[in-house]
């Protein structure tokens, strides 16, 4: 089986029909390196994880300083929850409507004015605009709530993937900007591996395909790792492209940073 020559041959193999393959160096990063920082500003009042420490995505890592937040919530839950209005609104009309019924029966016996009948007519018809006035504040303090909780939110930060804590940046008491990262979180699972290929072997890789990944110490292991990503701009400088492969990586056993080398089999000549 022939094989695909990447970029940084250092050592060369041979295969059971006795080619020769190019084997390519490499080195293990972390999927995703994030910068983990605050979309407000405020005092930083907690950090619940450490160093080396595992999250998962969406667990609270952190907290700002909400007190003034925490109160306009409830404040808002209150007047979202407070139907007082509506209660009067509808006592209100249910008075009215059995006076107009009373009007309206005394009216077929010529004991009640027209001009009463059409008063009490408009007040039960007021009494339906302020029920729906009062519907809709309530409406708007339902939003209000929810724009509260959503500026809460924004100080309570979680983590965005799963993966392990690699440093820590800021101690509670410490003020923080928007552009002030707290923490760097790596996800390690899967691990990523870059490759620069020559662009004659454009054609030659193909996205799914498994390659041998050895691993140095202190692993010192042969993995298959995937082909997720093939650029597709060649760099004219270079004459090369980029590709990319994913190596599974369950309970973060693979330390990212280790330095590996590559064979990728070739698609072209393999069919």
């Amino acid at each position: 089986m022939l094989v695909l020559a990447v970029a940084l041959p250092i050592a060369a193999s041979a295969d059971e029909s006795g080619l020769k393959a190019d084997v390519s160096s490499c080195l293990l990063r972390p999927r995703h390196l994030v910068q983990l920082g605050s979309p407000v500003f405020g005092l930083l009042t907690a950090v619940f994880v450490d160093r080396s420490e595992p999250v998962k995505e969406g667990q609270v890592v952190a907290k700002l300083d909400t007190t003034v937040e925490e109160m306009q919530l409830a404040l808002d839950r209150f007047r979202a929850t407070n139907t007082t209005s509506i209660d009067a609104g509808q006592a209100d009309m249910a008075l009215n409507q059995r006076e107009l019924a009373r009007l309206q029966k005394l009216a077929g016996n010529m004991f009640s004015r027209a001009n009463d009948v059409d008063e009490y007519t408009t007040k039960v018809e007021q009494d339906k605009i302020a029920i729906r006035r009062a519907q809709s504040d309530l409406d708007i303090a339902k939003r209000e709530a929810d724009r509260s909780q959503a500026q809460l939110d924004l100080k309570i930060l979680k983590s965005p993937v799963n993966g392990v804590v690699t440093e820590i940046k800021l101690s509670p008491g410490e003020f923080i900007y928007e552009t002030t990262p707290i923490m760097t979180i790596a996800q390690v699972d899967p691990l990523m591996i870059d490759l620069v290929v020559p662009s004659d072997r454009y054609h030659a890789v193909k996205v799914g395909m498994i390659g041998e990944v050895h691993l140095n110490q202190p692993i010192d292991q042969t993995l298959p790792a995937r082909v997720d990503a093939i650029d597709p701009v060649v760099d004219p400088g270079s004459d090369t492209f980029r590709v990319r492969l994913l190596l599974p990586n369950p309970g973060n056993t693979i330390p990212a940073g280790i330095r590996c080398s590559v064979v990728l089999p070739d698609a072209v000549t393999g069919e």
